[in-house]
Parts: structure tokens; sequence; C-alpha cells
């Protein structure tokens, strides 16, 4: 997923602040430079973890 993709991703959330920063801290720490991980494994690996932000924590 591209910068600009995950920009308007964010956008589309309707995420408060901090959420939006958690986000972001997930997207930079797996696209960080020099990482061994293709584009598409990277792509997956965000959207996998996209996921588990989602779901609501059941206590």
């Amino acid at each position: 997923m591209t910068r600009k993709e995950f920009e308007n991703y964010i956008a589309s959330q309707n995420l408060s602040i901090e959420s939006q920063k958690d986000h972001w801290k997930l997207y930079d720490k797996i696209n960080e430079p020099g990482s061994p991980l293709s584009f598409n494994q990277r792509a997956n690996f965000l959207l996998g973890e996209l996921r588990k932000m989602k779901k609501p924590s059941i206590k």
C-alpha cells in the first residue's frame, strides 16, 4: 500500500487523532528503509495488522 493509498484509508476511517497516530506508527514500522520484505509482503502484513486493530476487544 502506497503512502497516498494509506492516507486515503486513514481519511475514510474517521479515526481519532490518537488512533491515527497508532496507524501511522504501524505503517512507518512496516515500511522502514532497508526492509527485506517485498512491496506485496509489506502491503499484506499491513492489511493484516490493520484488521487486528479494527476488531473490537472482547473482555
